[in-house]
């Protein structure tokens, strides 16, 4: 379930500038933010929004204000209403929390964010990385709340497609 002006934008967070926080609580499950999809884009940049693996648009709304985190609240899964992403919970997310999700449920590859990640949770990687680069573990532990573009490729690539 998800209603308008649960989650808000607050800015000056931490050494990232922005970010999106939950003005309630949300269970497993719960959509906790719409995406809304913007206009295309030619190429992969650090606020495109990767839609297929050649396709990238510019995402509006408070969806580009999301943080990564390694060991996100979020997953995002295609509202096919608006053609976008939104934001569930992959676990209880408390009023108050900030509103993570890994860049890697929705991006092949990583290429526009520093070295270092900045996320601090326990199971940080030490950088941002893409769907490509992610340990299979991690992908286990998103299950579908990941763009389904990413799953196919892995279905295609386990199949000895090239890519």
């Amino acid at each position: 379930m998800h209603r308008e002006g649960f989650t808000e934008l607050r800015t000056g967070v931490d050494d990232r500038n922005d970010g999106v926080f939950s003005t309630r609580d949300f269970q497993t499950g719960d959509t906790v933010l719409l995406g809304v999809p913007g206009r295309p884009t030619p190429g992969n940049h650090s606020h495109a929004n990767q839609v297929s693996l050649n396709d990238f648009v510019l995402e509006e709304g408070n969806g580009p204000k999301v943080n990564h985190s390694c060991d996100p609240n979020c997953g995002v899964r295609i509202n096919p209403d608006v053609n976008g992403f939104d934001f569930v919970a992959r676990r209880p997310i408390a009023a108050g929390e900030e509103i993570t999700f890994d860049y890697a449920m929705r991006n092949y590859a990583i290429e526009h964010f520093p070295e270092v990640c900045l996320c601090g949770t326990a199971l940080c990687r030490g950088a941002v990385t893409g769907w490509r680069d992610l340990p299979d573990d991690r992908k286990a532990a998103y299950g579908d709340l990941v763009a389904p573009y990413l799953l196919a490729l892995d279905e295609a690539r386990a199949a000895g497609a090239p890519l």
